[in-house]
């Protein structure tokens, strides 16, 4: 198998199944709104989808490893075309929660399978970081894509154009992985019937380099889970010019189709000379953690969220592949286990973060205090790094630890 291939053609999957997600996400509220009516079904379908395509996957983790993972990959493709291709044939809230909730499923199939298939593909920590980084890469061009075309396919009077192409994106990457991807691989079955055994949770407690792994993935996802709730909600506040946010809001996805090469260059550099996944984790942390900073120092408005947003865009492009380099890389037997212990903190920390940025901030900036908010969640993120950065000690030499002793 040529790694090169390997790589393509994942990322192919990839920019196909995030284009489909990224075409219907911008407009799902306005869809929802149109075809059923009524002011819950919005909240209620993107919490849904939300929740749906983080973490549904888990309820299916004592099924997947009797199966090949691209063959469960690309029935979860299936699954997520026919979810939302069948949405504009119904005018029922109760039908389109079901069809959001069967996209979304698919969705946390198949995302959660490729980082499985990563690991189990290639077996060192700096390939597995190329090929993470080239599937970030894809992602984020989806992501600058995806609204300007929903913007041209998009007919409040007849959806069925947007929704078929979002359909058509899913199944063409369903499609891709059928070059250049191992087929008879299967992932390596967790140690119990949850997604994350009680003998792993154990290990977590005990060595100080997977607990610590955990904590700063909740911390950069908490963190990161701002860029749409309380930065968003600044930008509409202060910003009068629609051309402006929505150069602020997509400036991340472009910034990391451009650059992430060549931060992936410098990353594996490091990787390759023994840099630990967990340090480089802690500095996108803290590079999070400065771009608060600038937004509650009282820069003018405009120039204050573009600052924000390069040191933002910066951090994302270190830390989010260097999260699945980091979980790949755990002393755990299965490595569907250990990027479900991954899907829990990343999900839970977004979850948290978006919770506070639509809560928190609106009720501190009401009151006058919109700058303290950005730099308690700097303060509180840097003191966190600093913490889980000190002291530490190297990995296997003082809690030598494995799955099997935690058991």
């Amino acid at each position: 198998m040529s790694r090169r291939a390997f790589t393509a053609w994942l990322s192919a999957d990839h920019m196909a199944g995030n284009l489909g997600q990224y075409m219907i996400l911008p407009l799902l509220g306005v869809f929802l709104t149109a075809q059923v009516g009524g002011t819950w079904i919005v909240g209620v379908g993107l919490f849904l989808y939300s929740a749906s395509a983080g973490v549904s996957a888990l309820l299916v983790n004592r099924w997947l490893p009797r199966f090949t993972i691209v063959g469960v990959m690309t029935g979860s493709t299936v699954l997520s075309a026919l979810g939302f291709g069948l949405m504009p044939y119904s005018r029922s809230g109760a039908v389109q929660v079901l069809l959001i909730v069967l996209a979304g499923f698919g969705g946390s199939v198949h995302f959660l399978l490729s980082r499985v298939l990563v690991a189990e593909v290639v077996p060192d920590a700096v390939g597995r970081h190329k090929v993470y980084s080239a599937l970030q890469i894809a992602v984020n061009t989806a992501a600058a894509l995806g609204p300007f075309l929903a913007g041209l396919l998009y007919s409040t009077a007849d959806p069925r154009l947007l929704l078929s192409s979002v359909a058509g994106c899913y199944l063409l990457a369903g499609l891709s992985l059928r070059f250049g991807i191992p087929k008879g691989l299967k992932p390596t079955a967790t140690s119990s019937r949850w997604p994350v055994s009680r003998a792993v949770l154990r290990l977590v407690r005990a060595d100080p380099w997977i607990r610590r792994t955990v904590a700063i993935c909740l911390l950069g996802a908490f963190v990161y889970g701002q860029l749409y709730s309380a930065f968003a909600l600044f930008v509409a506040r202060d910003i009068d010019s629609a051309l402006v946010r929505a150069a602020l809001l997509g400036a991340p996805a472009l910034a990391i189709v451009f650059l992430q090469s060549a931060v992936t260059a410098a990353t594996g550099g490091l990787l390759a000379k023994g840099r630990h996944p967990f340090t480089m984790l802690v500095y996108g942390a803290v590079l999070f953690s400065a771009s608060m900073v600038v937004l509650g120092v009282g820069l003018p408005v405009v120039a204050g969220a573009a600052v924000a947003v390069a040191l933002f865009s910066g951090a994302e492009m270190l830390f989010t592949p260097m999260v699945s380099t980091a979980f790949a890389g755990l002393p755990v037997k299965s490595t569907l286990e250990a990027f479900n212990l991954r899907q829990i903190s990343w999900t839970a920390g977004e979850a948290i973060g978006s919770l506070a940025g639509g809560t928190v901030f609106l009720a501190l900036d009401r009151a006058g205090l919109a700058h303290g908010y950005w730099l308690g969640v700097a303060l509180g993120t840097g003191a966190l790094c600093y913490l889980l950065g000190r002291r530490l000690p190297q990995p296997g030499t003082t809690i030598g630890v494995t799955q099997e002793s935690a058991a």
